[in-house]
């Protein structure tokens, strides 16, 4: 198992850097006006759309989503991050570190810089504004983690489709707790992502030696493996 290589698109890269000032510019905004944004009437309506009774089956799994945001997330990349080390991954386990710090501290500063109330009617307890969500941007940086050290290259097409069902998944789990509004959690996603890429291609160098190290190691494995125990007195 080895990471991936960056992507040779500079489109990637210029929306991994665009998306973020994008996203302060909309808190920039929020700040304005915090209680009736541009779009507050697509937030309203599907505010209204969304959600169910603390009691209902519903809302439990969002709770699950929430818990998985949250603390027991924290705990889990903890796991995976001392896992890499164990296996001598340390390039990859700074990777995973530097993305997890640096979408927590972008999500932050657009927290404070929005400044966006939560709606009236959330169910859940929270101390922090709206815009972006931390939830949200947290599962998408994850899942471009994943991608990045976790899943081979050649199942890559099969991965995407997963990652952003569990994006969405906890989009709508916020959604559902009234927890965020659906612009919060949009912004938030693509927050996540976007820092996920670009932390990917500014610690390329170092993934790149990570995998050329284990590939290396591979192939003598390999060969020594089919030259058999007596090759080299043979040779």
């Amino acid at each position: 198992m080895t990471p991936n290589g960056f992507p040779r698109s500079r489109l990637l890269l210029v929306l991994s850097i665009a998306v973020p000032l994008a996203v302060l510019g909309d808190a920039i905004w929020v700040r304005t006006d915090p209680t009736g944004p541009p779009w507050q009437g697509l937030d309203d309506w599907w505010n209204g759309l969304v959600g169910s009774p603390a009691d209902s089956p519903l809302w439990q799994v969002a709770e699950c989503f929430n818990h998985l945001g949250g603390g027991l997330g924290l705990v889990l990349g903890a796991v995976g991050i001392v896992a890499l080390l164990l296996v001598r991954r340390w390039r990859s386990a700074v990777y995973a570190c530097a993305t997890l710090a640096a979408t927590k501290l972008v999500t932050d500063v657009g927290k404070a810089v929005g400044e966006r109330p939560r709606p009236a009617d959330i169910t859940v307890d929270t101390d922090s504004w709206a815009f972006p969500s931390g939830h949200s941007s947290r599962m998408a940086a994850i899942v471009v983690v994943i991608a990045v050290l976790v899943v081979p290259a050649r199942h890559l097409r099969r991965w995407w489709p997963v990652a952003v069902v569990l994006t969405c998944a906890m989009m709508l789990a916020r959604n559902w707790q009234h927890a965020h509004w659906l612009t919060d959690t949009v912004a938030g996603s693509a927050t996540g992502a976007a820092v996920a890429v670009f932390t990917w291609w500014a610690l390329a160098p170092l993934l790149d030696r990570e995998r050329e190290l284990r590939e290396g190691t591979a192939l003598e494995t390999a060969d020594a493996g089919a030259r058999g125990p007596g090759s080299e007195r043979l040779s």
